[in-house]
């Protein structure tokens, strides 16, 4: 499943909307509930699926947000990435795949075998 970055015009249209300004809003983006960042975007300027593209596919203006970097990087790191990979989880045990588990290492608890202090290995 391929990232789909928005359009150009999306990107146009989100920055006329904020106005210059960041539009992280409440506790994802590591704000206090309801605040709005407010950061002028003059100093960089990310654009944001506000509902993860990997759940939603949803590139319109409405799932579009301008936001500066920092809190773009808050949100990717405390929410997305895990979000993210639970979807690929739950999207795995859907399908029935399972992680390839190789041979276990003699001496490991998986082994089922036991590695002495002289090297002999016995049957736990």
């Amino acid at each position: 499943m391929s990232r789909r970055e928005f359009t150009k015009a999306t990107k146009r249209e989100a920055l006329h909307r904020s106005k210059g300004r960041c539009e992280a809003v409440g506790t994802w983006y590591g704000l206090p509930a309801g605040q709005r960042c407010g950061r002028d975007l003059a100093y960089g300027v990310e654009f944001d699926h506000i509902d993860l593209d990997a759940n939603s596919h949803n590139n319109s203006l409405e799932n579009c947000a301008a936001v500066c970097p920092a809190c773009h990087r808050f949100k990717t790191t405390k929410h997305d990435i895990p979000l993210a990979a639970k979807t690929v989880r739950q999207q795995d045990k859907h399908h029935g795949i399972k992680a390839r588990k190789g041979p276990a290492i003699p001496g490991s608890r998986a082994s089922g075998w036991k590695r002495k202090m002289n090297g002999e290995l016995v049957r736990r």
